[in-house]
C-alpha cells in the first residue's frame, strides 16, 4: 500500500494581491513559512517513509518523528508569474493560471511532461508491493496518485488533498 500525507498547513498571512515580482517572491518563501503541527497517528506496519525535499515536508517528518528517505523527486511542481506586471492580481489568480499553464506545458520552469517523467522516476525507485509513506505537497501528490492509478492502483483520493491527512492508494488485487 502507498501512503501519501501531503504536509502540515502552511500559515500563509502574506497579501492577497500580488503583482509579478511579489508573487515569484511569495512562491519562493513559501517553503519558509511556519507550519500548523498537527498530530497523526501512523501505521506500524510503514516499510519505508520517503519525504520531499523541501522545507515544509521534513518539518512535518521531523515532527511525525519517523526515519526518513529525502527525495527531490518529491518537490512541489514549481510556479512562478506568467507575466511580468506591476498590476495587483489575486494571489488564487496566478496559482490558477500558472497551473493551466503547466497543463498545456506552456511554462517557463517544470512543464507536464516533465512532471510526469519526475512521477515515473520516483515510482521506479521504490518498491510498490511493500507498505511506503510518501510526505509530499499537494499538486505533485494529485499527479503521482493519476500515474498510480494508471498502474492499476486504487483509493479513495478527494480532488482537492487536505495538509495532515494521509491517503492510501493500493493494488486494486490488494484492496479489502
Amino acid at each position: 500500500m502507498i501512503s501519501l500525507l501531503r504536509h502540515f498547513k502552511v500559515k500563509d498571512n502574506s497579501k492577497k494581491w500580488l503583482n509579478s515580482n511579489e508573487f515569484n517572491q511569495w512562491a519562493k518563501d513559501y517553503d519558509t513559512f511556519e507550519l500548523e503541527f498537527k498530530a497523526i497517528n501512523l501505521a506500524n506496519n510503514i516499510d519505508k517513509f520517503y519525504v520531499s525535499s523541501q522545507n515544509r515536508a521534513i518539518k512535518t517528518a521531523d515532527f511525525l518523528n519517523i526515519n526518513y528517505e529525502v527525495s527531490n523527486l518529491l518537490v512541489e511542481v514549481p510556479i512562478e508569474a506568467f507575466i511580468d506586471t506591476k498590476l495587483k492580481i489575486p494571489k488564487w489568480f496566478w496559482l490558477l493560471i500558472g497551473r493551466l499553464l503547466w497543463f498545456f506545458n506552456l511554462t517557463k520552469s517544470e512543464n507536464k511532461n516533465e512532471t510526469t517523467k519526475r512521477v515515473e522516476t520516483f515510482i521506479s525507485t521504490i518498491d510498490l508491493n511493500s507498505n511506503v509513506l510518501i510526505v509530499s505537497h499537494g499538486f505533485f501528490m494529485m499527479q503521482f496518485i493519476k500515474r498510480l492509478r494508471f498502474l492499476g492502483f486504487e483509493g479513495n483520493i478527494p480532488l482537492k488533498l487536505k495538509n495532515s491527512t494521509i491517503y492510501n492508494i493500493s493494488k486494486k488485487e490488494n484492496i479489502k
